[in-house]
């Protein structure tokens, strides 16, 4: 029996049952990698499924249910990931926006679906969703920032760091170690596992909710038509909103137990990823032109030798 069957037969329809599954079978394997500061920094099955769990137990105690929603806003972090996974445990609606979205373009999502709460990547996504607040956005009450940089003389009521939302969980969990199992149980096959947008080309972008069976399913069938196998390498460089990111970087990583590799940021993209070399990498044509341009100017560019 292949470890996707066995994973087929143990219940493993939702993100939850996967993530606990992953921890407890292949706890000492490396689920993340994120470059910081030119170190790659290694997170196992173990440690991230505790700090996911941490993190959505903090979620909860700000507001975070079912039918509420909560912005993802930035660029590719391991933090903004694990704050989606904490999301759909949760059995509520992870909202992932373009790092580059408008005022505009935000405010569209309002009338949507309640956003109770944000996780934004640094200070200028910050200051995106407050002013975003100052549009008529009171609801969001909480703001979680992973990186500090530029936030430590805000005085803003609701903003915290992501450190502090572990903190705030992590004690919930101690204080009620059966909130482990619990969590990583209550979300169904049919809960939510994300809540994306169409590219809005005929008109404003529209909301699409994929269920935790959904994005499952699809997974499965691109490792079962041989598009990808077990223990990958990838790398997160696709924009979080984007379908094709969180099928690949969420949806297969959980279940064929991917390795992905978060860049330090967008400008080093090529330099991490040579580094890593990905086993499987998935790219637009646009991309594969430009990579081949690449390699092409620099054959001309090269010497005999």
């Amino acid at each position: 029996m292949t470890d996707l069957t066995q994973k087929q037969s143990s219940g493993g329809e939702t993100i939850g049952a996967l993530l606990a599954l992953n921890a407890s079978r292949h706890g000492s394997e490396i689920a993340l990698r994120e470059k910081e500061r030119g170190i790659w920094k290694e997170t196992t099955w173990a440690e991230y499924a505790e700090e996911v769990l941490a993190c959505a137990a903090g979620l909860e105690k700000i507001g975070v249910k079912p039918g509420k929603a909560v912005l993802i806003l930035g660029d590719n972090r391991a933090r903004l990931y694990g704050g989606m996974l904490a999301v759909s445990l949760l059995g509520a609606y992870a909202m992932p926006a373009y790092p580059g979205a408008t005022l505009e373009e935000l405010r569209h999502f309002l009338g949507e679906v309640e956003i109770v709460a944000a996780i934004a990547e640094d200070q200028e996504q910050v200051d995106k969703i407050l002013e975003l607040k100052g549009a008529g956005a009171e609801g969001i009450n909480h703001i979680i920032y992973d990186e500090a940089r530029g936030l430590g003389f805000y005085e803003v009521e609701g903003l915290m760091s992501w450190d502090h939302l572990i903190e705030v969980g992590q004690h919930d969990l101690n204080e009620a170690p059966s909130l482990r199992d619990e969590l990583f149980g209550r979300a169904k096959p049919g809960d939510p596992a994300i809540f994306m947008h169409s590219s809005g080309t005929t008109g404003k972008p529209k909301g699409i909710v994929l269920s935790q069976k959904n994005v499952l399913a699809a997974a499965r069938n691109g490792h079962a038509a041989g598009a990808f196998d077990d223990n990958e390498e990838i790398l997160a460089y696709l924009p979080m909103a984007w379908v094709g990111d969180f099928a690949i970087t969420v949806a297969a990583a959980l279940l064929c137990r991917f390795t992905v590799n978060v860049p330090e940021r967008q400008e080093t993209i090529v330099r991490d990823m040579r580094e890593i070399a990905p086993t499987f990498y998935l790219a637009a044509p646009r991309s594969w032109d430009q990579m081949l341009t690449t390699v092409q100017v620099g054959i001309e560019n090269s010497t005999p030798v």
